[in-house]
């Protein structure tokens, strides 16, 4: 009688284990090459501020056509609108940023949005991001804080040129301190 019971119980564990071995997760068909591209740069952009790699995350960008604008988080409030249209200015801002503080950390939703044009030489990409940075120990920001904290909307343009896909515009769409509370349930 135990060995009929020890039998049993062993084919039950093994059919459990053969049919535990067809439970396979979907397999995700590969992304077309350009989003795969896109990504890849908006990664560079992303790590070579992280990292405070001026030539990395400026490699992001084409120089010729170049656009970076911010509303500030004041959305109705043009009067504090931030706006560069040469390169040299956005690569200065980074050199400054990288100065001041010592840990930056960048958070981005993935997978962006990416919306490719007929031809599939131009792209408009979003994310939402979330950035921080901490300035050295014995130092403090005005108020006497340690750091900063930014959130908001990117909404970029990406051309193809010469093979290669790189940001020609950014709009940052930041929040408002008050939309940063209500994005985070801290009202």
């Amino acid at each position: 009688m135990l060995r009929a019971f020890v039998k049993l119980a062993c084919l039950l564990l093994f059919l459990g284990f053969l049919s535990s071995c067809g439970d396979v997760n979907e397999v995700i068909k590969a992304q077309p090459k350009e989003l795969s591209e896109i990504n890849r740069t908006l990664k560079n952009w992303r790590d070579g501020y992280q990292s405070e790699d001026v030539v990395m995350y400026m490699s992001a960008f084409w120089e010729e056509g170049f656009l970076y604008s911010s509303d500030m988080g004041t959305d109705a409030d043009t009067t504090d609108d931030v706006i560069f249209e040469d390169i040299r200015t956005e690569r200065d801002a980074a050199i400054r940023v990288f100065a001041r503080f010592q840990d930056i950390e960048i958070e981005l939703s993935e997978p962006p949005e990416i919306e490719l044009n007929e031809e599939r030489t131009q792209a408009t990409v979003r994310n939402h991001y979330r950035i921080q940075g901490f300035v050295a120990d014995g130092e403090s920001l005005e108020g006497g804080y340690q750091g900063w904290f930014a959130e908001g909307d990117n909404v970029f343009t990406f051309e193809l040129r010469d093979g290669e896909w790189r940001i020609t515009e950014w709009h940052d769409e930041a929040f408002s301190t008050e939309e940063i509370r209500a994005a985070n349930n801290l009202l």
